[in-house]
């Protein structure tokens, strides 16, 4: 499998925070994040975008059958009235755990289908010469939305801001907002969705706080990238 494809990844990761990851197919992904730091970061944006979704929920207890299944691997029957009410006690935590993953597991689940842009059209990629990327942008025409996704921590500039740039070919650059230290996904007007439709690069600057204040590029521009047909 092109662990190395970055699309790949990102899908992979997705399902393994959402839990729908399974078998062989999750423990060779586990392996596999101990060697990528890609592949880690990408779990890391999922589950920055996705746990947080689960704080506001009521814990969902499974049904008395999964306790029983439970109680079975974890210590086998009960030898008496007593050894299960003790077995009962020692497991109640446990069973809040299991029942909160799962309340997760079904938001984020659903969340996943509900939301997630599939996949991009085009992507660019913003990275130092000769060195890993530090994001990618995604393009999602028909959602009217960008995806730009943190792979590495950020660089700071004590006192400014990085500004994402389109190019449009002809015309003035035209900002697409601050680059984010995780990775979110953007609702872009007309004039923005225009502009990414007519660029063949983005561009990051080096902005005053809060970005520039001429709507123009003000500082050194940092990272350029061309944008992509998305394979």
């Amino acid at each position: 499998m092109r662990y190395e494809d970055f699309e790949l990844l990102d899908r992979i990761a997705r399902e393994y925070v959402v839990g729908t990851l399974r078998g062989h197919a999750r423990t060779r992904f586990e392996a596999v994040m101990r060697t990528n730091a890609t592949a880690r970061r990408c779990v890391q944006a999922w589950e920055d975008r996705l746990l947080p979704l689960s704080l506001g929920l009521a814990p969902v207890v499974p049904q008395a059958s999964v306790w029983r299944r439970v109680e079975s691997r974890v210590g086998g029957a009960a030898a008496g009235r007593d050894d299960g009410d003790a077995r009962g006690r020692g497991l109640r935590p446990f069973r809040w755990a299991i029942a909160a993953m799962l309340a997760l597991a079904a938001v984020g689940l659903g969340w996943l289908l509900i939301t997630s842009p599939g996949s991009p059209t085009a992507v660019a990629v913003l990275a130092p010469e000769g060195q890993a990327p530090i994001w990618n942008v995604e393009t999602f025409p028909d959602r009217e939305s960008i995806r730009i996704v943190a792979l590495a921590p950020v660089p700071l500039q004590p006192g400014k801001s990085y500004e994402l740039w389109a190019l449009p070919e002809g015309g003035a650059p035209v900002s697409l907002g601050l680059m984010p230290q995780r990775s979110e996904t953007r609702h872009l007007d007309a004039t923005q969705l225009a502009a990414v439709a007519a660029s063949k690069q983005v561009a990051v600057s080096l902005e005053p706080p809060g970005g520039s204040p001429t709507g123009a590029p003000t500082g050194p521009v940092l990272y350029v990238g061309a944008i992509a047909a998305a394979s």
